[in-house]
């Protein structure tokens, strides 16, 4: 049988912690920093205490395994409490917070923060994790904001952004022909930036370096067994 609030002693507090992709191979400790203040807190507030984590999983919705199941339980009763080390380890969408605030009100459980020191049961605090939830999908919009600005930037300058291109069948025959017939590297690539053809990075200017890599890429491979080995490998 689930044992409900009232039944325990001690209030149980489930606490949360999570890591990006990202976070995990440039903040290897951060799962058990956040483990260790999390126990720490409930030790302080004399709380019993679980630990609930997904790894690998970004914040900006709350469509994570493990949170799902802790709020499952929270909602059914079987906890009181929800703690975290931060807002962002949470979620980054101020409409997601608000959603959680609203649902943690109706059933009855609480929401705890480490930094800044802010419990949900106090006034202070859902007015507080409002502005936080805000600023942090503020901040989430800039950063996008400035790399579509970036990307636009470059694809004015002529540079191509997204996933690499690659080069036709068609342009790498022409340069291990041209080569075959003895044209240098330069001469090859002059000719393809008059004629207009792009490098496989979208540029309108070949390099000699980027000849010299179509050559030592294909060199050897299936390409050989094109036109071009009957015309130049006999």
């Amino acid at each position: 049988m689930t044992r409900r609030r009232d039944t325990r002693s001690e209030p149980l507090a489930l606490a949360y912690v999570r890591v990006s992709t990202d976070e995990q191979a440039t903040e290897g400790a951060s799962l058990d920093s956040q483990r260790a203040a999390l126990v720490d807190e409930a030790a302080r507030r004399g709380w019993n205490v679980e630990i609930v984590a997904d790894e690998g999983f970004s914040g900006k919705d709350l469509r994570r395994p493990g949170l799902a199941e802790a709020l499952a339980r929270l909602d059914r009763g079987e906890a009181d409490a929800l703690l975290a080390v931060r807002l962002d380890r949470i979620s980054r969408s101020v409409a997601d917070f608000a959603g959680l605030l609203a649902r943690a009100r109706s059933k009855k459980w609480r929401l705890v923060l480490l930094s800044p020191n802010l419990d949900t049961e106090e006034a202070a605090g859902k007015f507080t994790a409002h502005v936080l939830a805000a600023a942090a999908e503020y901040e989430r919009d800039l950063v996008s904001a400035r790399t579509k600005e970036g990307m636009a930037q470059r694809r004015a300058e002529g540079v191509h952004v997204g996933r690499p291109r690659t080069l036709s069948l068609a342009v790498v025959e022409r340069i291990v022909r041209q080569r075959a017939e003895g044209a240098t590297l330069r001469a090859i690539a002059e000719s393809l930036t008059d004629d207009g053809i792009p490098t496989a990075r979208g540029s309108n200017r070949w390099a000699t370096s980027a000849v010299q890599g179509v050559l030592a890429s294909h060199s050897g491979r299936s390409l050989w067994q094109s036109p071009v080995e009957a015309m130049y490998k006999k």
